[in-house]
């Protein structure tokens, strides 16, 4: 474009937009390099620290083991503990220098270092010391014990002092601190302070998955059959989430509930999802008294969820009024239910009639998803199936 009359290149300022686009750009570039490259230096510096702080703990474990009497703590190392662990850095190093020892060298020294550390009571002021510090560093901590819950087991039992403090940690926490207090907690096999702990998150607008929560409960340190009984004694003050965390603890290791669990699936007002943990439990652990009660919600067309997961069950439920219930369950609108009774039928046996009628009464393009998928679960029962003729 020429100058205009008043003479302006509009040709030149273009160009210098262009140019300028472009410096900008190569500008930006070269900031992201710089921040990368400070970055990558500062982890490799805290990386190189890190391995530094570890090497010292375990020389220093080491030093308490070849000292004048190695079964006693001396007050030279007890005093190196408690100065240095006051800091979360120096408290990761000491948790990597003892997975050393636990997986690496000698789970013996392992053992016998936590137990002199707990009967010295050396964790119990650092618990306290922790209970001040940020959300951050509290979350570690809770998540050291976890690692090493030995620190909190003296010869009398578990220390009160720290797992009193680490249930305190939870009032001003984010759900990650609850969390690492939680699996602390479980693994040091203190009940009531999971009960505390449950309580808070019932009571608080706090989530936590329902399998997280029943794997930290299954890692509990006690006896899990009395653990479930204190906490399915106290399912009606808990909200929904926790109790479905209860329910698929329980489902882990325990048929003592059936009888309990049975008003909970008649209650239809009760929360779905605990509804369908419970009939996964009774597909796990058989209960003829919940055969009618599955069955009902076999036909239910409310929530096919249920009416699928009830299906799936009855493969354990063997019988006349089973397999009537599941062929009449093959005319379902929901094709989930449709898949589920064919696969329950086949588990039981009952493959020609039942095959026969799910051939007969189905679309081309479902017949041949559920064709296919029985013949890939099934193999040589669905064969077998499928040589009678239609």
């Amino acid at each position: 474009m020429p100058a205009d009359e008043g003479g302006i290149d509009y040709n030149m300022i273009n160009d210098l937009r262009i140019h300028l686009s472009i410096i900008m750009y190569m500008f930006g570039c070269f900031s992201i390099m710089v921040y990368n490259i400070i970055i990558i230096y500062h982890k490799k510096r805290s990386s190189k620290a890190m391995r530094k702080n570890t090497v010292r703990w375990i020389k220093t474990i080491y030093q308490q083991f070849t000292g004048n009497n190695p079964a006693i703590i001396s007050s030279k190392h007890k005093k190196h503990l408690r100065k240095g662990l006051v800091y979360v850095e120096k408290l990761i190093a000491f948790s990597h220098a003892l997975n050393f020892f636990n997986q690496v060298h000698s789970r013996d020294l392992y053992n016998k270092y936590l137990s002199m550390l707990a009967e010295n009571k050396v964790f119990q002021k650092l618990a306290l010391t922790y209970r001040k510090r940020k959300n951050e560093e509290r979350a570690y901590f809770a998540y050291f014990v976890s690692m090493h819950p030995s620190v909190a087991i003296s010869p009398d039992g578990i220390c009160k002092t720290i797992t009193d403090t680490l249930v305190s940690f939870i009032v001003k926490a984010d759900i990650y601190c609850r969390i690492n207090v939680l699996k602390a907690l479980c693994r040091v096999g203190d009940m009531h302070g999971i009960i505390s702990v449950l309580q808070f998150l019932s009571d608080k607008p706090n989530y936590i998955h329902h399998n997280l929560l029943a794997e930290d409960l299954y890692n509990f340190a006690g006896d899990k059959d009395a653990l479930a009984q204190k906490l399915w004694g106290r399912h009606e003050l808990w909200n929904d989430n926790i109790v479905l965390g209860v329910v698929t603890f329980i489902a882990m290791f325990s048929d003592k509930y059936k009888a309990d669990f049975l008003p909970v699936l008649q209650n239809q007002s009760a929360n779905a999802d605990i509804r369908l943990a419970i009939i996964h439990y009774y597909k796990e652990y058989t209960f003829k008294p919940a055969q009618p009660i599955l069955i009902e919600y076999l036909n239910q067309t409310e929530n096919y969820d249920m009416a699928m997961e009830a299906a799936s069950c009855l493969s354990a439920y063997p019988g006349p009024t089973t397999s009537s219930a599941l062929v009449a369950a093959l005319k379902s609108e929901s094709w989930n239910v449709q898949y589920n009774a064919a696969s329950s039928l086949v588990e039981l046996g009952a493959h020609l009639e039942s095959l026969n009628t799910l051939f007969q009464s189905h679309k081309k393009d479902a017949l041949r998803v559920i064709e296919y998928k029985l013949a890939h679960s099934y193999e040589e029962k669905y064969m077998n199936a499928r040589k009678v003729p239609v």
